[in-house]
């Protein structure tokens, strides 16, 4: 478990304390004939982790270091590595757009779409580049019957997803009916292409792996297009997930 703590950031002493300490309450004397870390060491290392909130310590003589829940232990560094990973890619993906718009190049972090063939083609993405789970909320004005070449492309796409592993939740209007191809794969693949009914005014978009999010600018006259727009970034992707889930459950 100690290399799995490491990834986690923690230092090499770090987790060999603190996987000692998950299981059972020492003192400091107990505590560093068991993880094997010098006993002038360890007086330092306890107070690190008890700063990080992972460990605490009793009133008792000699005093007992603890993990009061081992789980709220993990989840904590869990949650504070992906938080900084969240921030290390958006500034590298800032850097790289920088980079590219210096030499006139486009950048696959932020597309737009202005037309119907963009719409086409960035739609596209959400369905080639999914590796795990794709989140969709068509709205009240999504007309499946129109533009049904691009439809079409887009529901095979969708199928080779699932045939891939890749989970689908779909909120669609209460009276909007079911393309052919999605319905069949919704009979056929009920735990991987999940449908759910809802009107919602809400924009229509998609959310890739919990870190794309693809956004249609769209009206209820399918001539009056806003456009299309494409973002990698896991705060948008958070923010609307939560905004989704809150639906699916309202959704019948």
């Amino acid at each position: 478990m100690i290399e799995e703590l490491k990834k986690l950031g923690l230092s090499h002493y770090e987790s060999k304390v603190l996987e000692v300490l998950l299981k059972e309450n020492l003192s400091l004397k107990e505590l560093s004939k068991k993880s094997g870390v010098p006993f002038g060491k360890i007086y330092s290392i306890v107070k690190l982790l008890k700063e990080k909130g992972l460990v605490k310590e009793n009133n008792s003589r000699p005093k007992l270091v603890y993990v009061e829940n081992a789980s709220e232990a993990i989840s904590k560094l869990m949650k504070e590595k992906q938080e900084k990973e969240r921030g290390m890619n958006e500034k590298l993906r800032e850097i790289a757009t920088e980079i590219d718009k210096s030499k006139d190049k486009p950048t696959s972090f932020f597309q737009v779409g202005t037309t119907i063939e963009d719409n086409k083609k960035i739609q596209l993405r959400t369905f080639a580049e999914a590796e795990s789970e794709v989140l969709q909320i068509l709205n009240l004005h999504h007309k499946p019957k129109l533009n049904r070449a691009s439809k079409t492309l887009w529901e095979k796409e969708i199928v080779n997803a699932v045939k891939r592993g890749v989970v689908f939740k779909a909120i669609y209007p209460k009276e909007a009916e079911l393309p052919k191809i999605i319905k069949k794969l919704n009979k056929s693949q009920p735990n991987k292409f999940q449908v759910k009914r809802l009107d919602t005014d809400f924009a229509r978009c998609d959310i890739i792996d919990g870190k794309k999010v693809l956004i249609k600018l769209t009206y209820q006259d399918p001539l009056q297009f806003g456009g299309v727009l494409f973002v990698e970034n896991e705060k948008l992707a958070d923010n609307l997930t939560k905004i989704f889930n809150e639906m699916w459950e309202q959704a019948g």
